[in-house]
């Protein structure tokens, strides 16, 4: 567990939004199990909406080689800071699936520790490929390093789960109800 994870503040900005629970109780304790080593330059994290500040409303960024509205993204990583909208982590998601703690720990840590590898990119392990492909690669590492960890009994029913839950995710995102994880637009 890191200590300098507690230094790192989380702080909650929401205008005309309640999230459906404490959202800053999850990000810390994904905090809490990312290596001392690649939170160095970490500041802040900041949950907030869509709605919540102009930049938010008005800017724009590249990712995989398109222009997105940083509304439309989840997260946004800029110099030591990362940006969660918390309103469009959990948009595709029946509030049902909110009340399981793993489940909302999960929707979360998937756009945190995208957003966590693009800091560690940029501040400890440059490589020259494709920034999203990079940081989608460090979120599923520290992802598992984190289940590992924090959900250990999940290994035992690990691979049942995948051959239940992906068939029913994917006829979901054929029917439309949920997007596709790697379409959901995010920022770098």
């Amino acid at each position: 567990m890191s200590k300098l994870s507690e230094q790192i503040k989380v702080a909650e900005y929401y205008r005309n939004y309640s999230p459906p629970f404490d959202a800053s109780k999850p990000v810390r304790r994904l905090l809490r199990h990312v290596p001392e080593k690649y939170l160095t330059g970490l500041h802040s994290v900041t949950l907030t909406n869509s709605q919540s500040t102009r930049l938010l409303r008005r800017g724009k960024v590249r990712s995989q080689n398109r222009k997105v509205r940083f509304a439309d993204c989840r997260g946004l990583y800029r110099a030591g800071q990362v940006v969660l909208l918390i309103d469009k982590i959990f948009l595709d998601y029946p509030k049902f699936f909110l009340r399981f703690p793993f489940f909302r720990t999960y929707l979360i840590s998937e756009v945190l520790y995208h957003e966590v590898g693009h800091h560690i990119h940029r501040t400890k392990k440059r490589e020259y490929r494709d920034k999203e492909f990079v940081a989608d690669e460090w979120r599923d590492k520290l992802l598992r390093s984190f289940i590992s960890k924090r959900y250990w009994y999940f290994s035992v029913i690990a691979v049942p789960y995948q051959l239940l839950i992906k068939p029913i995710v994917d006829w979901l995102q054929k029917r439309g109800k949920v997007k596709r994880s790697a379409s959901n637009q995010r920022a770098a």
